[in-house]
């Protein structure tokens, strides 16, 4: 029997290629079941926050010393635990390569990382922080990708490469954290890849909308498999205007988390570096006292309200203190992804707009949702395509679409950059970067280092 399984095993041994894509499957499915622990527990979190209906006055102390906890944890045990962990991500992608797996893509896959990242995510939404799980799903989808294959290295001949386990186990991460498996594959092409895709994204997007376009003006409403129920179609006026405001307020939101770390940087060399979580958690709290209760935690509800028409009970502020209360959130330290707060902000600008100049407000959401993360992370594809699977309105792809393409080109005239890029390129660069044979091999034997 013993000689029969290392017979097995000889042979396995023989067809590399197989025993990695098994090993990338088993590795795969393991990373799934992570993705769905963790927003599990972020939905137990979120449902149990600690805010003022339901702790009333006592959030003035629990949710800015929860913030600076969350921060602390990041600071002292895990550094690059902090923020969304997409710029992880992409640094690993980038620099994760050449002959020996760089000390900081190591610590950013790391057990100790990916631990530290959970845990100050789930205390700041149990404060109420702004913050979404998707981000951070990308980095524990690494995370957990790069430990299972490490594991498994140790007992079959496979040696893959850091940065594919990076595009792999990020792009898993976010298509498990939407439960959209096409995001995950144009999320992997236009965020991770980065670089040659890059550089003429903005000519397919614009080709693909026009030949739509044409195909729709010569067939009218042609739907392969019939007619499904959608909301109400927009003019092209509306999704022009909401697409620059959207734009416009993507622009802002991207250079308002940008400066956070001039911010922290200063409230540091005042040495006020503790007081600051805290002081944005008030801040929080007091924006969140003006635009409602959808300000503090993800926003989700805020976004599917707009969406369903129920909308009576959200203040016209709310998308207003909502990016406020995400800027202060991604100031303060706090792990957290940007992803669900932009989809919130999105609607509620599209929907505050369609009350203002009478259009349909789930039309007008739908479309402000695509404008706005678009123009936020500078990634129209995953953007359009991410809105277009959570809601499944075949008639309303091309307004999504051209929306995308309206507030990424206005970012973009207004001097924006990938936000996501910008804040990898903060992370110190290898002196030697090779494309080439990975040293997965080293990585294995220092375990999980950093």
């Amino acid at each position: 029997m013993v000689k029969r399984l290392f017979g097995y095993y000889n042979l396995l041994s023989k067809h590399r290629y197989g025993v990695t894509f098994a090993a990338y499957i088993a590795s795969a499915f393991v990373t799934g079941v992570a993705c769905v622990a963790f927003m599990r527990a972020f939905a137990f979190a979120d449902g149990h926050r600690l805010d003022f209906s339901s702790v009333g006055w006592w959030c003035l102390l629990t949710t800015p010393l929860l913030f600076t906890l969350a921060v602390f944890l990041v600071r002292r045990l895990a550094p690059y635990a902090a923020g969304s962990g997409i710029p992880q991500a992409i640094y690993v992608v980038r620099h994760g390569g050449g002959r020996e797996l760089h000390p900081i893509a190591a610590a950013m896959m790391s057990p100790v990382t990916l631990l530290v990242k959970v845990v100050s995510i789930l205390l700041g939404v149990w404060a109420g922080a702004s913050v979404g799980r998707e981000g951070p799903t990308v980095q524990i989808g690494v995370c957990t990708l790069f430990m299972c294959m490490a594991l498994l290295s140790r007992f079959l001949p496979v040696k893959p490469d850091p940065r594919s386990i990076a595009l792999a186990g990020g792009s898993a991460g976010l298509a498990a954290a939407f439960n959209t498996p096409l995001a995950g594959v144009t999320f992997a092409l236009e965020e991770l890849s980065g670089g040659y895709f890059e550089s003429f994204k903005d000519y397919v997007i614009m080709a693909i909308i026009v030949a739509a376009l044409s195909a729709k003006v010569i067939t009218g409403e042609y739907v392969y498999f019939g007619k499904l129920p959608n909301p109400q179609q927009l003019g092209v006026a509306a999704i022009v205007i909401i697409g620059v405001a959207g734009g416009l307020a993507g622009r802002l939101f991207s250079l308002g988390i940008m400066r956070g770390v001039r911010a922290i940087d200063w409230f540091a060399s005042k040495g006020l570096r503790w007081l600051f979580p805290a002081a944005c958690g008030l801040a929080l709290l007091g924006l969140a006292f003006v635009g409602g209760a959808y300000v503090q935690g993800p926003g989700n509800r805020a976004a599917q309200d707009y969406l369903t028409a129920h909308y009576a009970g959200v203040p016209s502020a709310f998308p207003f203190a909502k990016l406020l209360g995400t800027v202060a959130t991604y100031w303060s330290g706090v792990a957290g992804g940007l992803f669900a707060p932009s989809l919130s902000i999105g609607s509620g600008l599209g929907a505050e707009l369609a009350k203002l100049l009478d259009f349909p407000v789930a039309s007008c959401a739908l479309v402000g949702m695509s404008a706005f993360l678009s123009a936020a992370i500078l990634a129209p594809m995953t953007a359009f395509v991410i809105i277009f699977e959570l809601t499944g309105h075949h008639s309303m792809l091309l307004p999504i679409m051209l929306a995308a393409l309206i507030g990424y080109i206005t970012a973009k005239a207004l001097g924006a950059r990938s936000l996501y890029g910008a804040m990898a390129d903060r992370y110190p660069v290898p002196e030697n970067t090779a494309p080439a044979s990975p040293a997965f091999e080293a990585s294995s034997r220092s375990g999980s280092a950093g």
